[in-house]
């Protein structure tokens, strides 16, 4: 079920106008407010000339600020990181797309395509509609941020390059685009993630293809807190060598307008649980003991007021305050013993506004 498409936004520099749309579909259930969810998402950038403008400037860099509820989850157990050591510019990258991607077959967490304009020309028959875009998990930057590497192939010009990209904190996806040969531009490329299944030529079985495709649906992920997705773009046009890719003269930006995208998402609930307690087996009538609890909220939603309450055996009692869903805390809470001596039972309770409480029981021996 579609949640939301993104009509295109245009600014102008020189001829130049960028659009931009984004589309993203729910993968598994519904959205919260508080929790992210997989997401199928796909970004695409056009650059348009008007009639009869005979060229079109090579873009240089794409600098797109993802929503603030979007973000990269990647998952080394699903998606190895496809390391500088195993895809870089040294890679037989004219060699094609099912032979790069057997480089790092279990990395691939989307795909994409893209059209190339020969030469800057702007005329469709100049334009190339074949190029593939394979997308890696790249693993994470000193920061922890999440990279990924872009790898894209043209069978009509037997050419490949790979882009680079990492999703700051801020949301900026900057992914730098390589220079192509006699400087061709870049009008038009999607990126999908997971993004649909593209047939490749099999180089190791002639005639035969290979399907490619994302390997794990839970790589992008998003909530929806206040309604609505907010995004800008900003983008480098400018003319360079090939293939050195050095400048040739000042390169100009275009900025893409403020977009807004409406979304839903649910309040959730909060689901609080007592992971692990531990303290001593015995305490001393009418003396304080000391235990430790592991508190989790695996909700959907923050837990608020949370208080651990424990009877029995030994009274007691905590307040924690706010868990968000997902986290957990561990608590030191005092005890004193209460009641008879002997063998008795220690209950913990944990309780939140708005969720059901949890107990965690346990035999203690008051002497």
């Amino acid at each position: 079920m579609a949640l939301c498409s993104l009509g295109a936004s245009s600014a102008m520099a020189a001829n130049e106008t960028i659009g931009l749309s984004l589309a993203a579909n729910r993968s598994e259930g519904p959205l919260y407010r508080e929790v992210y969810r997989p997401v199928d998402a796909s970004l695409a950038i056009t650059v348009n000339v008007p009639a009869r403008t005979p060229l079109i400037t090579p873009l240089k860099s794409a600098n797109v600020t993802f929503p603030a509820d979007m973000d990269f989850f990647p998952d080394p157990k699903k998606t190895p990181t496809c390391s500088e050591s195993k895809l870089n510019e040294q890679s037989n990258l004219a060699s094609g797309v099912a032979s790069v991607v057997s480089l790092c077959p279990r990395s691939v967490v989307g795909t994409g395509t893209a059209v190339v304009q020969l030469a800057q020309q702007s005329s469709p028959g100049s334009a190339i509609h074949d190029p593939k875009l394979i997308i890696f998990n790249a693993g994470r930057d000193g920061t922890g941020r999440p990279k990924i590497t872009i790898y894209g192939y043209s069978k009509t010009v037997n050419t490949g390059l790979l882009m680079h990209g990492t999703l700051a904190r801020d949301g900026q996806l900057k992914i730098d685009i390589g220079v192509l040969p006699f400087d061709s531009s870049v009008s038009q490329f999607t990126l999908g993630i997971p993004g649909d299944p593209i047939d490749a030529d099999d180089t190791a079985s002639p005639g035969a293809t290979a399907t490619v495709a994302g390997q794990d649906p839970s790589y992008l992920r998003a909530k929806c807190s206040t309604g609505a997705w907010r995004a800008t773009g900003d983008f480098l046009l400018g003319n360079r060598v090939f293939p050195s890719g050095a400048s040739i003269g000042e390169g100009y930006h275009l900025q893409s307008n403020p977009y807004e995208l409406s979304c839903e998402g649910r309040r959730g609930k909060a689901r609080l649980g007592i992971n692990k307690v531990r303290g001593p087996r015995r305490i001393v009538h009418g003396r304080r003991a000391h235990f430790v609890a592991t508190i989790r909220n695996s909700g959907t939603a923050t837990a608020r007021l949370v208080r651990l309450r424990a009877f029995g055996a030994a009274r007691g009692n905590l307040r924690i305050g706010k868990l968000p869903p997902g986290s957990s805390r561990k608590v030191r809470l005092a005890l004193k013993a209460s009641g008879r001596k002997g063998k008795r039972k220690l209950t913990l309770r944990v309780t939140a506004a708005k969720t059901i409480r949890k107990d965690s029981v346990r035999k203690l021996q008051v002497g």
